[in-house]
């Protein structure tokens, strides 16, 4: 089941969210590029990565391998972004503004 993000959604900060340096360092074992890319752009608004996800499936508590992996599974189908999910992305504006990072990452 995915869950794709609402303009109705907004990313609550909480003390139990690891830091976003964790949860980066965690995706980038992935090795994909597209899912940093997107969680560099999580916003809560139009993209909502790994804290939005640990909120709905209440993993906000599990060890962060265990909330990116709940992000990913969502994200990917047969290790490609699903199209739902490509169709959302501008990953070329994506890739202007948080390549550089996504590259300090990977």
């Amino acid at each position: 089941m995915s869950v794709l993000c609402s303009p109705r959604s907004r990313r609550l900060h909480t003390m139990s969210n690891p830091p976003d340096d964790a949860l980066l360092t965690e995706l980038a074992t992935y090795q994909n590029r597209k899912l940093l890319l997107w969680q560099l752009a999580a916003d809560g608004r139009s993209f909502c990565g790994i804290q939005f996800m640990a909120r709905e499936r209440d993993l906000q508590g599990a060890p962060v391998d265990e909330q990116v992996q709940a992000f990913v599974d969502d994200m990917l189908s047969d290790g490609e972004v699903r199209p739902e999910y490509d169709a959302m992305a501008d990953w070329e504006a994506l890739e202007a503004n948080h390549g550089d990072t996504a590259d300090q990452y990977l």
